[in-house]
């Protein structure tokens, strides 16, 4: 099976595609079998330079008889301080963007939009990630940094704006700046409304109301009522925002081990719902 069929998300599959095409199938096939093993001790991101420890494998040929241990880095290039401006100015401006990741989740066109400003937020080749191992294998990427390479591929299944931090903007700024467009402040406007504060009640479930009876009353009101019953019921207006919880949590929160995202898997199951509650009024 090809190794970017083993991501979620098309963000994932397209940054392990990427690396295919310059990595023999032989070193990210052992670099998968690094990962399984959890040979992969410590690893943490420091701006655009992902860093990890690697245990290898003893091997008596040629002469480790101790479990030997690796430093092994990634460093993405970043995108220019300009480019993002433009970019930013660019999908702040179009709803469909900023409403998404404002929703923490990745929009599946992200790259139209900055392809037309010549900015790639997904690595297009080697060039635009360098990479290295202390190990004594001379080839790049190793088997070790091909491990690390299949690592951030997970992590970018659970939180895509790792991309962006990867590439030179932070997500604080991205939320920051986003908000601060027209688009993004109305929306935001929307998010950061406070739910009305609770009221007290008298009893946890509906009492009746006690009414005095009338002196006189005739069957057909009795069995028909006073009042004419609508024919129907008006359908309620939708949510100006659906989802808000669910959708920011992304669509592979940390929770969540299925293959299809959870965003998508809710609203199918919430219209089912939907469609109930209005069948059985």
């Amino acid at each position: 099976m090809p190794i970017h069929k083993m991501s979620k998300t098309w963000w994932g599959r397209r940054f392990l595609e990427v690396l295919e095409s310059f990595t023999e199938a032989g070193r990210l096939a052992r670099g998968r079998q690094y990962l399984s093993n959890h040979r992969v001790s410590r690893w943490e991101i420091r701006g655009n330079r992902v860093e990890a420890t690697i245990r290898g494998k003893i091997n008596p040929y040629y002469g480790i008889h101790e479990v030997p241990v690796y430093d092994t880095w990634l460093t993405f290039t970043p995108i220019p301080h300009e480019a993002w401006d433009e970019a930013l100015s660019l999908i702040g401006s179009r709803a469909g963007y900023i409403s998404r990741l404002l929703f923490n989740e990745m929009p599946d066109e992200i790259e139209r939009p900055l392809s037309e400003l010549g900015v790639n937020l997904l690595p297009s080749s080697q060039s635009d990630v360098a990479s290295g191992c202390s190990c004594p294998d001379y080839e790049n990427p190793c088997k070790h940094v091909a491990a690390l390479y299949l690592l951030l591929a997970g992590r970018l299944d659970q939180d895509p704006f790792l991309l962006f931090e990867l590439r030179g903007l932070s997500r604080a700024e991205l939320i920051q700046r986003l908000r601060a467009t027209p688009l993004g402040t109305a929306l935001a406007s929307a998010l950061d409304e406070a739910p009305p504060p609770p009221q007290s009640a008298a009893s946890f479930f509906t009492r009746p109301v006690e009414q005095a009876l009338p002196d006189k009353v005739s069957p057909r009101t009795f069995w028909r009522g006073q009042r004419k019953l609508p024919a129907g019921v008006e359908p309620p207006p939708p949510a100006a925002v659906s989802g808000i919880l669910i959708r920011k949590g992304g669509d592979f929160p940390t929770f969540w081990d299925k293959d299809e995202s959870f965003v998508e898997v809710m609203d199918a199951f919430y219209e089912q719902v939907r469609k109930k509650g209005k069948d059985w009024l």
